[in-house]
């Protein structure tokens, strides 16, 4: 028994090979692989390698096949990717590769059997609900229709998942996940009005009061999500999302209440909005609900909980 954590560096991964760690009765050693150097005492061993890199004569590319080879594992979290809305440069073809030749070789190479669980996301949902006049809450069984890259990179991933899962080379599931806060937070919207908070007279906001409305998923409510779809044989899609979701005028003040500190808004209205980024998302939990999950923290008290945490302010 074996577990391999992509991206097991990053923010999400690295509070995801720390509970991996302590269940190692259940997952076995665990291995991470991601583009830079990784050392951590709740791993095993780790590989160096991007998995995007879409050379095959160079030998990063093979790097994925030899960790398969050496510990066959049993289960495999994919968590790297380029997550970014905002498309710059050569932005486009990074995360083309980055998110779709990458769940391709974990999902070729994976030994017959492994347990896949692929970071995904709500925004494969897109606006189309909240065109309409009965918008509700987002399901797994309603339409896929992103509008970013990131977005379509993310429905084209969960695709490639479903294919290999329905010929039987692996047993795929696909966590569409959230905007998520915790200790160790290191991008997103409030990572960013922390420190605009700390540091500048007024808090500068994009869009129109009150702004963008979503869901803030705790990370720790995250990884019981991640764990619980990995422990159950279940297939398809599932959103790990809280109850609720708030707008960014409630996050500017949810971030100040956290912080103790309290700045004035100034919106910037909504030319300065990324293209493709969603205004309203809002998603069901209760497909996940119905094995057993239960979020800690709503929205609201995810963000107070983590900014609270934050020492020195």
């Amino acid at each position: 028994m074996s577990v391999l954590v992509t991206g097991g560096s990053g923010f999400v991964g690295s509070h995801l090979v720390k509970r991996l760690y302590s269940y190692r009765n259940i997952f076995g050693p665990v291995v991470t692989l991601g583009r830079g150097p990784f050392s951590s005492r709740y791993i095993d061993d780790h590989y160096r390698c991007d998995l995007g890199y879409s050379d095959q004569r160079e030998p990063q590319f093979q790097t994925l096949k030899t960790a398969m080879r050496k510990y066959n594992f049993d289960y495999i979290f994919h968590l790297a990717s380029k997550a970014t809305v905002k498309m710059q440069g050569n932005e486009p073809f990074e995360i083309l590769n980055s998110n779709i030749l990458s769940t391709q070789k974990i999902c070729q190479w994976a030994p017959k059997g492994a347990r896949v669980i692929l970071a995904s996301s709500v925004i494969n949902y897109g606006d189309w609900m909240f065109q309409e006049e009965t918008a509700r809450p987002y399901g797994e069984e309603d339409k896929t229709d992103p509008t970013s890259i990131y977005g379509m990179t993310k429905r084209a991933s969960e695709s490639i998942l479903k294919y290999y899962t329905s010929t039987g080379q692996i047993r795929g599931v696909s966590a569409r996940m959230c905007a998520t806060v915790g200790h160790g937070l290191t991008h997103g919207v409030v990572y960013d009005f922390i420190h605009k908070i700390l540091n500048n007279p007024v808090l500068e906001a994009l869009g129109d009061k009150p702004g963008s409305t979503k869901p803030y998923c705790h990370i720790d409510d995250l990884i019981n999500g991640l764990v619980l779809l990995a422990m159950k044989d279940v297939t398809g899609e599932y959103n790990i999302c809280p109850d609720d979701q708030i707008n960014i005028e409630e996050v500017a003040k949810a971030v100040m209440n956290g912080l103790g500190v309290y700045k004035e808004i100034e919106w910037l209205g909504e030319s300065a909005n990324w293209k493709g980024d969603n205004k309203i998302i809002s998603v069901s939990n209760d497909k996940l609900k119905s094995l057993g999950w239960s979020p800690k923290y709503n929205s609201k008290q995810a963000i107070i909980n983590v900014v609270e945490k934050i020492p020195n302010v």
